[in-house]
């Protein structure tokens, strides 16, 4: 039984319209290699998608890119980006993701390595995402999330719909979006003054919090489908 299979019907391809250095700590677009498309789960069962990516030779994690059920099963919207992942990743309509294979990344603190659930399909595939910085509170925290807006076609910037429809004029969403390339969300009543001190108090040694991380089942050796 296959771990995902593709459907690239216009709902799951659709574009929607709407410059961080190494690190992917800023909004923007940018190439990057997928080194491991890592499967886990939430404590309540919630799956979701890690990835670890390499950008301008740098390695790092993306966590909880992309959820893919809720807590009771039922599909979450994340499996429409995990979609356009497959498909400018060169899946085509009606291909199965290979079931997850075990293996060791070096995502643990210090660069340890920690056993993890593999979509061994994507390895070192080359795609470009558009990441957009998100912050908001949590029990009176600030807490960062990297969102993951668009998956585009590395050679081209072609995006799903794109590729799917065969169009003419691929990359032409991808100048769209360009264009609001660096847009940052800020939640709970949160400004960019506030974020600007908040990572202030970070670089001098106050950090109040980080990037969200899975809070459970993160690194667990595990059969995808068992709660």
């Amino acid at each position: 039984m296959a771990f995902f299979t593709v459907n690239t019907t216009e709902e799951n391809v659709k574009d929607y319209t709407g410059d961080g250095g190494k690190w992917l700590n800023k909004s923007g677009i940018y190439d990057v290699i997928i080194k491991a498309v890592i499967v886990d789960s939430t404590a309540k069962g919630s799956e979701f998608l890690n990835l670890w990516v390499e950008h301008e030779g740098q390695e790092q994690p993306i966590y909880q890119a992309m959820r893919l059920t809720n807590n009771d099963g039922s599909p979450n919207l994340g499996q429409k980006l995990f979609t356009k992942l497959c498909v400018v990743a060169g899946a085509a309509d009606g291909g199965e993701i290979s079931d997850p294979v075990s293996r060791m990344i070096p995502m643990g603190k210090g660069r340890e390595e920690v056993e993890c659930m593999v979509l061994e399909d994507f390895d070192n595939i080359p795609v470009t995402i558009r990441l957009q910085m998100e912050y908001s509170m949590y029990e009176g925290k600030i807490q960062e999330t990297k969102s993951i807006r668009n998956f585009f076609r590395y050679e081209d910037k072609a995006t799903a719909s794109e590729i799917v429809n065969n169009s003419e004029e691929k990359g032409k969403q991808f100048a769209v979006e360009q264009e609001a390339a660096d847009k940052v969300t800020y939640r709970d009543g949160l400004t960019e003054e506030d974020i600007t001190e908040w990572k202030k108090a970070q670089k001098s040694g106050k950090k109040e919090t980080s990037e969200k991380k899975p809070k459970a089942g993160f690194g667990q050796k595990r059969t995808f489908g068992k709660k």
